[in-house]
């Protein structure tokens, strides 16, 4: 019995392309892949068979050039308007939660995003809402930041203030004066039914 003839059709394969020989009885793959191989026709319109090759690569080209045609076409004509876009200006926005109030406790899966999702035309000043990622607080704004008066509605168990014990829990409250995001006088947290002067 004759050896039988194929072409290894596996891209990340040393012997891509390549024609090997297999003997009779073995598995038609390549050694190097073990994918199986392209049987190597020897019948076509030339002396070598190449008649075959040639309609292969005609039908490969048209079918990659409808291909590039339809992909373009969809490209031209997809919808634009479903690409994200910019928030309005009076929605809530995400500043960077203060280093200084970050426990052990959080999970990493919980922690805020690296970058605020704050409008890129001006940040929010005045009253408005932002989510800090651990709390939403409502009250005077400067910058997208807390600043002036506002209320903490905590979403996480948080210390409240970096250097005190008192860990607020979801659905505690703080309502206080801020400073450049960082609570800066006398508040009062609001927990279990009680509530607790804080002091930073």
């Amino acid at each position: 019995m004759a050896k039988k003839k194929g072409v290894c059709v596996n891209i990340d394969c040393e012997n891509y392309k390549k024609e090997i020989e297999v003997e009779p009885g073995s598995e038609f793959e390549c050694p190097l892949c073990h994918q199986p191989l392209k049987e190597k026709k020897t019948t076509g319109t030339g002396p070598g068979g190449s008649g075959g090759g040639k309609m292969a690569m005609i039908i490969g080209g048209v079918v990659l050039v409808l291909a590039l045609g339809g992909g373009g076409y969809y490209y031209m004509t997809s919808d634009k308007s479903a690409e994200p876009q910019e928030p309005p200006v009076d929605t809530v926005v995400n500043p960077l939660p203060d280093d200084s109030v970050k426990t052990d406790s959080v999970k990493p899966e919980e922690e805020v995003p690296a970058e605020p999702k704050v409008k890129k035309s001006a940040p929010i000043t005045g009253k408005g809402t932002v989510d800090l990622g651990y709390a939403i607080y409502t009250g005077d704004l400067k910058n997208g930041k807390p600043h002036g008066y506002g209320t903490l509605t905590y979403k996480r168990s948080q210390k409240i203030v970096s250097s005190k014990d008192f860990v607020a829990n979801p659905g505690d409250t703080f309502e206080g004066e801020f400073r450049d995001g960082k609570i800066s006088g006398i508040g009062y947290w609001k927990h279990d039914g009680n509530e607790t002067a804080v002091k930073p």
